[in-house]
């Protein structure tokens, strides 16, 4: 039976299924069609989370056609500058050792550029950063 997954902040896709389905193997498929990895992944259906060790029979009102919703996790921990670009690189379709290897050289230049700062740049980039993440929208123009 065919299922269509509905991403919450557009897109969406259609996977085949068998009754022995499980979860994780619906997230696997969707990860391949929407470039989302699995982890991030969570699939309602009817407003209730789906189980990733369940089955698709383990659903009895899942039916061919049934829409399920995705919403994207938080992954647990931050990523750093190598990981979001390693993801963004893969969302445009290279394979995993492209992306890695655009996300090593990419964070290699950045890297190379920061070490050409002074101190008196650093200082005024980690400003900037404190002003953008730490004020009310309206109060960072009057510090501008």
């Amino acid at each position: 039976m065919k299922l269509i997954i509905k991403k919450l902040q557009g897109g969406e896709c259609t996977v085949e299924v068998q009754p022995t389905t499980t979860i994780t193997e619906i997230k696997s498929q969707v990860s391949e069609k929407l470039k989302i990895p699995s982890e991030e992944q969570k699939l309602l259906f009817l407003g209730r989370t789906l189980i990733d060790e369940q089955t698709v029979q383990s659903y009895p009102t899942l039916k061919d056609g049934s829409k399920l919703n995705l919403i994207l996790k938080k992954p647990e921990k931050p990523l750093g500058l190598y990981d979001v670009t390693y993801k963004a690189f893969k969302k445009l379709g290279l394979t995993d050792i492209e992306a890695s290897s655009k996300a090593n050289k990419y964070v290699q230049v950045i890297e190379e550029k920061f070490k050409k700062y002074s101190w008196d740049d650093i200082e005024r980039l980690s400003e900037d950063c404190m002003q953008e993440d730490y004020l009310p929208k309206d109060d960072r123009q009057a510090v501008l």
